[in-house]
């Protein structure tokens, strides 16, 4: 079903209209589920990879495990209203807990697995949860650092407690024991999970997300069962997704993102979830799955992109020419689409042929063989990344929402536009503010911050959310993302510039993981460049660079020239005085809680000030 297009103006703004609602649709997320489960019964719902094996789960089975779950939960005391944190890598013992919690009437607290114990504690303590769930004997040590300082902590959860140490410990129960308590109260009261479930309201908050907190503590967003499930309505229409589609889960299911595709839509539109074995073998399991739908953040895409291109410099030079060629030939195929032009006979010919020979093994070997969609979404997306998957032959589009309101924009087929993140979904509403900011209303609009009236006033302001994000909309209703209004700097000149563009840009070659750019009150710009260390170590190798360490690649001149050539690449596509005047690299690869997000999103303003003597050494003299 194409998405309906949007009409747009600068002092109405941009509205579609919403998609009909679906006939008797569960009011709640419990009551979703069992129905799917009641109607997809032996029908498999889940994968799950173990030291390189897949099992699968059903839709039965499921139902059992998130029945046990529920009444584990209660077992041990948890109310309705009351928080449940789980604290793990996507596996489907994640989503048993979700939706045993749902079902219980409790509140799903999600945490990111790379999070420190200090963040953990911070979430666990600010959403006052009873209970913690967490997987292995990593994530049993965070919680067991910080647990006396979480008075409503009642119980320990452990998912897989293999090498656990405090086994014995009063508080603390493994995720089988859990479930054999919710067996043993289902004996003596049988119906007690379903009274439960009739005693929920639509407008009760069921999750809590936490937002990844790139400029302050993080904040709890509250959804309730009526905001996610009319907030996915308009996805069932805009992705097709059906009973035979197939995704994979390797990103954290405490962000929207994953949850919405591997939890949501999957209630809703019966596609079978795969689980990575790790988030760190995902390219390796890609294949394994060739999924039919494919979501993930501009860092994958970015990855998958510098394979091909060094699968493409490792091979023969007979191999590396046709495959040079074909990908010419894919480029010229996707720009005349990008242009609205029906490709000639002639060249659809050719496109056949290079599809045939040498397109449908790239994809392949990607694991993206069968993708008819793929998705890039939770940051900003350099167009040449899209531009060259869809070359490829990936029908790779944008989509552009928030944690506050779901998934709002997105990129219709037929229209995909290079530098523009698509266009509202249905019944989604949009304006700008004087300053230029985006504002917001959706069906799937948060009920606010937990515990945090002062946000939630400054953000909801008469039915509308206030992004923070600056944009505009072309004639068409295309959404042109302009960057986060807070990171936009204004140079010593009075220039206005919006750093992500060209952060973005940096980013879109295959050398350069991470970028920073840096000029506010400055007299020109200057960037701060991580390198991707698996492409600049095949550069290193293969032009006889000798280095041991990463340190050494980011000091070595071959490098250091490397890298200007990216970016006086990058500049070329700029004003001069939008240009990067200098930069530097830095002698590690950004990991720390501090410097990063879990969601992979530089902490600005941790690193000026984390690297500020390196930064006033490249404005020493103001070129």
């Amino acid at each position: 079903m194409p998405t309906p297009r949007p009409t747009a103006s600068a002092s109405a703004g941009v509205e579609t209209l919403a998609p009909p609602a679906p006939p008797s649709r569960p009011a709640t997320i419990p009551d979703l589920f069992w129905d799917r489960v009641k109607r997809w019964g032996p029908r498999v719902a889940l994968r799950e990879k173990n030291y390189g094996v897949w099992d699968e789960f059903t839709w039965a089975a499921y139902g059992e495990q998130v029945r046990a779950c529920g009444l584990g939960l209660i077992a041990c005391g948890l109310e309705a209203g009351q928080r449940v944190a789980i604290l793990s890598e996507g596996r489907p013992e994640w989503l048993y807990a979700d939706l045993g919690t749902q079902c219980a009437g409790g509140v799903a607290v999600g945490l990111y697995a790379t999070s420190s114990a200090e963040q953990c504690g911070y979430n666990v303590g600010h959403a006052e949860a009873n209970i913690w769930i967490v997987e292995d004997q990593e994530q049993f040590d965070k919680a067991m650092a910080v647990r006396d300082q979480l008075a409503d902590l009642r119980w320990i959860v452990v998912i897989d407690p293999r090498g656990l140490r405090q086994v014995d410990d009063p508080m603390v129960l493994t995720f089988a024991e859990l479930l054999e308590k919710g067996r043993d109260l289902e004996r003596v009261q049988p119906e007690l999970l379903e009274e439960q479930m009739a005693a929920i309201d639509p407008d009760d908050p069921v999750i809590l997300f936490y937002t990844s907190g790139t400029t302050g503590p993080p904040r709890g967003v509250m959804h309730s069962h009526r905001s996610l499930l009319d907030g996915i309505e308009p996805l069932v229409a805009a992705t097709d997704l059906g009973e035979r589609d197939e995704t994979v889960c390797y990103g954290p299911l405490c962000h929207i993102g994953e949850r919405l595709f591997s939890m949501l839509m999957e209630l809703r539109c019966g596609h079978k979830v795969n689980f990575a074995e790790r988030p760190q073998t995902v390219f390796r399991d890609l294949p394994e799955v060739a999924p039919t739908f494919f979501f993930g953040i501009p860092r994958i895409f970015e990855k998958l992109k510098a394979r091909v291109d060094i699968d493409i410099e490792e091979a023969s030079w007979a191999k590396r020419q046709a495959y040079r060629l074909a990908l010419s030939i894919g480029y010229r195929r996707c720009r005349k689409q990008l242009d609205g032009r029906v490709p000639p006979l002639w060249l659809s010919a050719l496109w056949l042929a290079a599809d045939f020979t040498v397109l449908r093994k790239l994809r392949q070997r990607l694991g993206l063989g069968r993708v008819r969609s793929a998705v890039v979404a939770a940051a900003p997306v350099a167009p040449e990344v899209v531009e060259f998957f869809r070359a490829l032959g990936v029908p790779l589009r944008e989509a552009y929402g928030q944690t506050e309101t779901g998934i709002t924009v997105w990129t219709p087929e037929e229209g995909v536009r290079l530098g523009k993140v698509g266009v509202p979904l249905p019944g989604m509403q949009f304006r700008l503010s004087p300053e230029g900011e985006v504002l917001c209303k959706s069906p799937g609009l948060m009920l606010g911050y937990f515990k945090n009236p002062e946000s939630t006033a400054e953000v909801l302001q008469d039915g509308w959310c206030h992004s923070g994000d600056l944009g505009s909309f072309d004639d068409d209703g295309y959404l042109v993302y302009g960057g986060r209004a807070q990171d936009n700097m204004v140079l010593a000149t009075g220039r206005l510039v919006a750093p992500q563009n060209l952060e973005n840009t940096l980013k879109a070659s295959d050398y350069i993981m991470d970028s920073v750019v840096i000029g506010h009150a400055r007299p020109f710009l200057t960037a701060l460049i991580v390198l991707d260390e698996e492409t600049v170590s095949h550069y290193a190798q293969t032009h006889s660079i000798p280095f041991a360490t990463y340190a050494d690649l980011t000091t070595h001149p071959d490098i250091v020239h490397l890298i200007d050539g990216a970016v006086q690449q990058v500049n070329r596509r700029w004003s001069n005085r939008e240009q990067i005047v200098d930069f530097r690299l830095l002698r590690w690869v950004l990991s720390s809680d501090d410097e990063l997000t879990p969601t992979m999103k530089v902490r600005r303003a941790f690193l000026c000030e984390q690297y500020a003597e390196l930064i006033e050494e490249m404005y020493d003299g103001d070129l």
